[in-house]
């Protein structure tokens, strides 16, 4: 068996040796999903995933949340849901939190709703006393109340990262990786109805093209150019930009577009987004 294995494993050595470097990336695994990095420090989420954990940090950042407290939450939907909108639980919970209508979370319907369920966390939080003087599972505990109050700590890591992309003014920290996600039509005005609706705030322009942001400063642009790209396959973004940088679907880093190798238009909206963010759309 073992001189099999062996075989095996130089036949597959042999193979490669003789493949061109195209073949070789064609059988690597593809990549996919949503990349966080931070202060040397990575993170991994699907598309879903990505895009329910930008939810979640918008809505802190909206109701005056800092960082510290969206890394709080989102240890605690990593732990409960794995960041997925699932509708069943222990019991009657529910949602990303895993929130219990019958403990006054509130309707099965309102838990639904990333956005509620978010800001019925960080209401319960700001209640907590001592929450900032607790460790990040500890804080998730003490909002929880869960019989397992040991498996949030194993989120910790991640969810510092993430919370530092999208909620801490991280420069370009976040790149989307489509996979096998279903194609979607472009649509400027659900994303722009998205944006009010988890940020409570108007975007500044939007026509059948284009959505502008005007951030307050720097670090608020970066959070908000990082929500746009965890949405982006939700809305068929074909770029967002922000800072004199850019970000295109299935890259996972920002880039300084330059005319011969992006064209015109790509370095005009990377000059234009030194104050605002921009978020191109697919063509129909």
């Amino acid at each position: 068996m073992r001189a099999l294995l062996a075989l095996s494993a130089l036949l597959a050595a042999l193979i490669l040796a003789g493949c061109t470097e195209d073949a070789r990336d064609a059988l690597r695994p593809s990549r996919t999903g949503c990349y966080f990095t931070s202060g040397g420090a990575s993170a991994h989420l699907t598309a879903e995933q990505a895009a329910n954990a930008a939810t979640i940090a918008a809505v802190g950042l909206r109701d005056g949340m800092d960082e510290r407290a969206v890394a709080v939450a989102i240890t605690t939907a990593m732990q409960e849901s794995e960041l997925v909108n699932v509708n069943y639980g222990h019991d009657d919970s529910l949602g990303l939190f895993q929130q219990r209508p019958s403990m006054g979370w509130g309707s099965e319907e309102e838990l639904m709703d990333p956005v509620y369920a978010s800001f019925k966390f960080y209401e319960k939080l700001q209640r907590t006393d001592g929450w900032r003087d607790m460790t990040l599972a500890q804080a998730a505990q003490a909002v929880q109340v869960s019989a397992y109050p040991d498996l949030y700590k194993q989120w910790e890591d991640e969810a510092v990262v993430i919370a530092a992309v999208l909620a801490g003014g991280q420069e370009g920290g976040i790149g989307c990786v489509k996979g096998s996600a279903d194609e979607v039509a472009a649509d400027p005005a659900a994303l722009a109805e998205a944006y009010a609706y988890q940020w409570g705030a108007e975007v500044s322009e939007t026509d059948g093209s284009t959505v502008v942001i005007d951030p307050s400063d720097a670090a608020d642009g970066w959070n908000r150019a990082a929500w746009a790209v965890a949405r982006a396959y939700d809305h068929a973004v074909a770029s967002v930009a922000y800072g004199g940088m850019v970000w295109t679907p299935g890259e996972d880093d920002w880039t300084a577009p330059e005319t011969e190798t992006h064209g015109e238009a790509a370095v005009q909206t990377a000059n234009d987004s030194h104050s605002a963010v921009i978020i191109t759309f697919a063509a129909a």
